[in-house]
């Protein structure tokens, strides 16, 4: 962006003082026209040819060469208003070309062109002083007062004009990159405040997930506490009495009975042990998939209860046992709350995969509820917590369902299949 800048002020510096070049050397000629010497009269003439030549050749010229030329000729400028006694316009001359040495000086370029230009300066100024002929230069300044006069307006004009454009640019580009920081400021500010947001908005759901799982562990625990109270308890306590009056019988047929009794009770604690500790930790996941443990879990439910259910069950292949238990912990859960509150008499399951992506549907034909009334409310922490559970996946869930018309859910979770060494 420097260069580009620089490039475009030297450019039009050119442009500018190759047109003002035409004018100017005719008036110079006519203050010259009477001097004894030839040579003050062609050394304009040849330093406008020198800008027109730069002026044409700009854009094929590379910039450091273009600029230093362009300096150099400004030096030159200078040092011929020394010859003809004009101290104050090759000042400016010399002012100009330190100007534009700091357009691209890498360490003291610009201090060494004014310390040349100051020299050459004072050392001219001397000899006026002590009016001492230096050049040989006789243009008979008394004789030429007009073009003089216009040479020097001339000059101050393309100076002047010069170090005006160069501070517009300049300040014109500076105004545009404080404006540009601005906008960029409050861009960042915008986006530290979206970012603190998006914080914020995970620290909240992050708490969620923990109160789910706080939530979740301890309905988990309640639920185990009434099975080992209100099935394993009674069951216990029965062995224990059949145990005591299989001891205090007296007679061979009194044992037999009363053993059989107990085998049976103690073959229902056998299998309501080996309930709950399915419940607690479904091995049968773990051996044989999600599939199978949705229908083993399935089965159980048709035995005692009439809700009929429809299955649709793509063949996927196993995926990570967490989803895998996610899933079937949040299908366990829908359908327990189906059959206790919306007196649904089908309910309708599908699983599919594809594009890495499982889908499963869940539907039933139940007394439905509103959706955002149990979400926002103490009583929908069910929802809450599926919701949140399928969240820790990286997935969604949508639930649909109105008023005496079901309700529907929809689940969306990344899907990656592992071999049989229990790899991606």
């Amino acid at each position: 962006m420097k260069d580009n800048l620089i490039n475009k002020i030297t450019n039009n510096s050119l442009l500018f003082i190759a047109v003002l070049a035409i004018p100017l050397n005719i008036i110079a000629y006519l203050a010259l026209i009477n001097s004894v010497y030839l040579l003050p009269r062609l050394i304009p003439p040849f330093f406008g040819l020198i800008s027109i030549i730069l002026a044409i050749f700009k854009y094929k010229i590379e910039i450091k060469p273009k600029i230093w030329s362009f300096i150099f000729l400004l030096f030159l400028a200078g040092c011929f208003h020394l010859t003809l006694g004009l101290i104050d316009m090759a000042s400016l001359w010399f002012i100009l070309s330190v100007i534009y040495t700091m357009f691209i000086s890498t360490k003291n370029e610009a201090l060494y062109v004014f310390l040349a230009a100051f020299v050459i300066t004072a050392f001219v100024g001397f000899l006026m002083i002590i009016k001492t002929t230096f050049i040989p230069i006789d243009y008979k300044f008394e004789a030429c007062q007009f073009a003089c006069v216009v040479i020097r307006i001339l000059n101050f004009l393309m100076i002047g004009s010069l170090i005006y454009y160069i501070l517009r640019t300049f300040f014109s580009t500076i105004r545009a990159n404080v404006n540009e920081m601005q906008v960029k400021a409050i861009d960042l500010e915008a986006l530290n405040v979206a970012i603190k947001k998006e914080m914020n908005e995970k620290k909240e759901i992050q708490q969620e997930l923990i109160e789910a799982v706080i939530l979740t562990e301890e309905k988990e625990r309640k639920r185990l506490a009434n099975d080992l109270h209100d099935g394993l308890g009674p069951e216990l306590s029965a062995v224990n009495l059949y145990f005591q009056a299989y001891i205090d019988a007296t007679d061979n047929n009194s044992k037999n009975e009363i053993g059989e009794k107990l085998q049976k009770i103690i073959e229902s604690a056998i299998a309501d042990v080996s309930r709950i500790s399915h419940n607690i930790s479904p091995h049968i996941i773990e051996q044989y998939g999600l599939i199978y443990a949705i229908e083993a879990f399935i089965s159980q439910i048709n035995i005692i209860e009439t809700t009929s259910f429809n299955l649709n069950f793509e063949k996927i292949n196993r995926f990570d046992l967490k989803k895998e238990l996610t899933i079937y912990r949040t299908l366990t859960e829908l359908i327990n709350n189906t059959i206790k509150h919306s007196n649904a008499i089908v309910i309708s399951i599908s699983v599919s995969a594809s594009k890495n992506l499982l889908k499963v549907n869940y539907s039933d034909n139940g007394k439905g509820f509103s959706v955002e009334e149990k979400l926002n409310s103490k009583k929908g922490m069910g929802l809450k917590n599926i919701k949140n559970r399928i969240d820790s996946l990286n997935g969604t869930i949508a639930f649909e369902s109105k008023a005496n018309n079901g309700m529907s859910a929809e689940i969306l979770i990344p899907y990656i299949e592992i071999n049989e060494n229990g790899k991606d």
